[in-house]
């Protein structure tokens, strides 16, 4: 059965200064601010279909009202990864230099078909990447890369690539992420407990300018350039929620709804949102 999960939808990552969060992430990847709430949040445009939202805990506030019995958070220490273009590589390292971020290049292909991507951290602890995407791949995402129009400021990203949780249980987790949301598992790597979703209805190979989204999930521990997996994750996802939702009710996990999206608390901690593909 094809999996009801379609795409990345959107990040919720957790500061502890909302000004220099978005002073950062502005600057670094010209994005434009959408809104900011006075519950300590600012969300920003990655796309016309993708959002990062940034958000600074303030004391017995919720992040949002609807999902406030949840209790969600932004994530700490998160990985997640953006996508560019094979020809902006080397003005992405360029880019990077110029703002004085320090980055690691590594290469998870092979060398008849290299897969470069350049890691490195924000102010606030999370591990970001850059991985080149080819357009003109099979393996479509429902809401393909769109190229930035020439000019724009910042890094010349084109979307959220990947987002990478940490779960203390790892077996309870290959079962859950399949049985109580309807992920489809593609792989586990061999030399630890780390396994691929891919963000589409059936299990495909990743890498090598794949424009499929995916969400890993791998044991809390330090992973390839000294990143690690987010803890308390808030995580979007487009998706079928009525087939979503008859899951999480078999599973009997807490859950909430709000004008056809769906909350859902993870027994990890992890805050997944499910939202219904635009008209």
């Amino acid at each position: 059965m094809p999996s009801p999960i379609h795409d990345l939808a959107g990040l919720t990552l957790e500061v502890n200064s909302l000004e220099r969060a978005t002073t950062f992430y502005q600057t670094l990847f010209g994005l434009n601010l959408v809104h900011r709430s006075e519950h300590g949040s600012a969300t920003l445009r990655v796309s016309a279909h993708q959002t990062l939202t940034l958000w600074q805990p303030i004391t017995r506030q919720p992040l949002d009202a609807w999902s406030a019995p949840l209790f969600p958070r932004g994530a700490a220490h998160l990985h997640y990864a953006w996508q560019i273009l094979p020809e902006d590589f080397e003005v992405c390292r360029q880019g990077l230099n110029a703002h004085g971020v320090a980055f690691e290049e590594i290469d998870l292909g092979t060398p008849e078909r290299p897969d470069p991507g350049l890691y490195f951290f924000d102010p606030f602890g999370h591990g970001l990447e850059l991985r080149t995407v080819d357009l003109h791949d099979d393996r479509a995402s429902v809401f393909p890369p769109q190229p930035r129009l020439p000019g724009a400021p910042g890094l010349p990203v084109i979307g959220l690539r990947e987002v990478a949780l940490a779960f203390a249980d790892y077996p309870a987790m290959l079962e859950r992420l399949p049985g109580a949301y309807g992920f489809i598992l593609a792989k586990e790597q061999e030399d630890r407990d780390f396994a691929q979703f891919p963000l589409g209805p059936h299990a495909e190979n990743d890498g090598n300018g794949t424009p499929r989204r995916w969400l890993y999930a791998w044991d809390p521990q330090v992973g390839l350039a000294d990143m690690m997996g987010g803890d308390h994750a808030l995580v979007e996802f487009y998706a079928e929620v009525p087939q979503v939702l008859e899951l999480v009710r078999r599973a009997g996990l807490p859950h909430l709804q709000n004008a056809g999206t769906l909350a859902v608390r993870d027994p990890e901690g992890h805050t997944f949102v499910f939202r219904p593909l635009p008209a």
